[in-house]
């Protein structure tokens, strides 16, 4: 331990800093390892890549941050860029955390580290509707104890710490049947561990170590057993960021039901929602309607650990959704991952770089269903290209979420990934996509259309406008009818703003005037009331 860190009596912004970089440098060392002994709730190998992800975007905070800020300041940043950039129940917990150490340091730093990880471990336990022993909770807890009777100056606290967050580690099994059975000790806690050790390394002036610890692995035989049971852990991590949440309380109540792991966590105006559900468009759609929903992300739990664990699969299929309809067909489509975007919000790269590497496995083809959203995908195909477990993102260039979903129907197992992406793409080039939405500017042209005009277009192309939106889509059916000979199903996708009443006589205007079945599907895609597919 240096002498610098031996006179310390108060921290300084610029030593919570490198504690900040330390524990993202220890995790991201780590993330593999950690990967691998991940078991609970599900072995779907992602607890060093969430927290890893995590505590990156908290290092990227403070190394933003003014350089004279304090350690409050600095710590609060880091939270508040790992709360929204956390991943899975590791990344959230861990967010909070951080949330409730910079809540116990002062302004000006003098606060105790014992104010600091007694706050620590409430945030911790607080995020979880249920806290669970022989978790990341245990050790936050652990922990604090242990600091809160410590003597000596914050690095020698911070040891500490690190002592007590071990032993508290080693324990995990003997505190979840799940762990001892599968061999390991939990994955989640063993990452606190890190992140500590990561802060107390660089409160000391040590060194990242150039090599991971070895961590072990799970046991075979329980591992083939758990993915052969039957709804051991069936549904989808489901992961957003929602705006403007006034009821938080009832929200919760909500999402609650009989899921296993529901967590809320605020940060200023945007809610962290972390839950594991089987039907992740009502997650959606409840958040749809408390608030507006920032960042929506879910990874098919079950699909996840059989690919962490097979050294061959079939690829995985990210599809980039707007409307909690749209959601659930895609999922029911067998879709791995879901990421929210589209029509005027477009997913960022990293959002779609982290969705890919969430399903796991070599190749990944991602539906854009938006031509705004393909520079990012392909973007994130390079990125994944790059990374240390690399991957191919096979991007479809296409424009609707009915194209995506004509795609998705399409998807094939057991041949080559070529084969499947042209497949899907064949499947595409035979459908025929409408579209129906008001101008949001006075476009010149052969179909001059003024701002707010309701118009229709025809596989990308205008081909009408009018005055009733309503007209303008039955219009629109007829003349994609007039078009594919051999034609004998719409699909009517009906928008957020459409009601069921409303879209049931479109469906029947469509069918007597066509002649053809429509099969309605509501979506509640925003910008688009009317979305049509022809085949």
């Amino acid at each position: 331990m240096t002498q610098a860190a031996d006179s310390l009596s108060a921290l300084s912004g610029a030593q919570v800093r490198r504690m900040i970089q330390g524990a993202a440098g220890w995790v991201a060392l780590h993330r593999e390892a950690l990967n691998q002994i991940n078991v609970f709730p599900v072995p779907d190998g992602d607890t060093g890549a969430n927290l890893g992800r995590t505590l990156a975007a908290a290092s990227q905070a403070v190394e933003e941050a003014d350089a004279d800020a304090s350690a409050h300041e600095i710590a609060a940043a880091a939270a508040s860029a790992a709360l929204l950039g956390g991943r899975g129940s590791s990344g959230v917990i861990g967010a909070q955390w951080l949330r409730g150490f910079a809540s116990g340091l002062d302004s000006d730093g003098g606060a105790s580290l014992a104010a600091a990880f007694a706050a620590a471990a409430a945030a911790a336990r607080n995020a979880v509707a249920e806290p669970r022993d022989g978790t990341m909770i245990s050790v936050a807890s652990d922990t604090a104890s242990a600091v809160e009777s410590a003597q000596g100056n914050p690095a020698q606290q911070m040891q500490i710490a690190v002592d007590a967050a071990y032993e508290s580690v080693e324990y995990t099994p003997e505190q979840n049947p799940v762990l001892k059975d599968a061999g390991v000790v939990d994955a989640g806690a063993r990452g606190l561990e890190f992140m500590l050790r990561g802060m107390a390394g660089a409160l000391a002036g040590e060194p990242i170590p150039d090599v991971p610890a070895e961590l072990g692995a799970i046991d075979p035989g329980w591992l083939a057993r758990r993915l052969d049971s039957d709804g051991d852990f069936n549904g989808f991590c489901t992961e957003l960021v929602v705006a403007g949440v006034e009821d938080i309380d009832g929200l919760r109540e909500i999402l609650a039901g009989d899921d296993e792991t529901v967590m809320l966590a605020p940060d200023g105006d945007d809610l962290r929602i972390h839950i594991h559900t089987v039907e992740p468009a009502d997650t959606y759609a409840a958040a749809d309607r408390a608030g507006r929903i920032r960042v929506f992300r879910a990874v098919d739990m079950r699909a996840q650990a059989a690919r962490t664990h097979e050294s061959q699969s079939d690829p995985a299929v990210v599809a980039v959704a707007q409307g909690s309809g749209f959601v659930r067909v895609f999922t029911e489509l067998g879709a791995a991952a879901i990421v929210s975007g589209g029509a005027a919000d477009n997913p960022s790269v990293e959002m779609l770089f982290s969705a890919a590497e969430s399903v796991k496995g070599r190749d990944v083809i991602v539906l854009p269903n938006s031509h705004n959203v393909t520079p990012a995908a392909e973007r994130a195909g390079e990125l994944a290209a790059a990374a240390d477990e690399p991957q191919r993102l096979h991007v479809i260039h296409n424009d609707s979420q009915a194209e995506g979903v004509a795609a998705l129907t399409a998807l094939i197992g057991g041949v080559p990934v070529a084969d499947v992406v042209s497949e899907m793409q064949e499947a595409m080039q035979a459908v025929r996509i409408g579209r129906v939405t008001l101008a949001a500017r006075t476009l010149e042209g052969d179909t001059p259309i003024t701002e707010g005009q309701p118009f229709a277009m025809l596989d990308g192309e205008i081909v009408g406008a009018g005055s009733d939106i309503d007209d303008v889509a039955r219009s629109l059916a007829i003349r994609m009818a007039e078009s594919l000979s051999g034609a004998s199903l719409f699909t009517l996708y009906f928008g957020a703003d459409v009601s069921e009443e409303r879209a049931d006589s479109m469906a029947e205007a469509i069918e007597s005037e066509t002649g053809l079945e429509v099969d309605l599907v509501g979506g509640g895609q925003p910008h688009y009331p009317w979305l049509l597919a022809l085949e």
